[in-house]
């Protein structure tokens, strides 16, 4: 099994044709770019991110509010 994966390999069935890279570099060079989107956050990026974070800082209260309970009631 493995002298046939060795030959398979050794034939280099899947090289790339002559000049292959120069016509992907010209490719590449001619075809628009499109434009890149601003990546600043909308207001409602914004919101959902501080009820987020607001949500979890209330979680963490929670769980230290607990912890205060749990370790005052031993």
């Amino acid at each position: 099994m493995n002298d046939d994966l060795d030959a398979w390999l050794a034939a280099k069935p899947l090289a790339a044709p002559p000049g292959f890279a120069a016509r992907l570099t010209a490719l590449a060079q001619a075809t628009p770019q499109a434009q890149q989107r601003s990546r600043a956050f909308r207001p409602w990026q914004w919101a959902s991110l501080g009820a987020g974070a607001c949500f979890g800082a209330l979680r963490l209260c929670e769980f230290v509010f607990v912890a205060f309970v749990a370790a005052g009631a031993h």
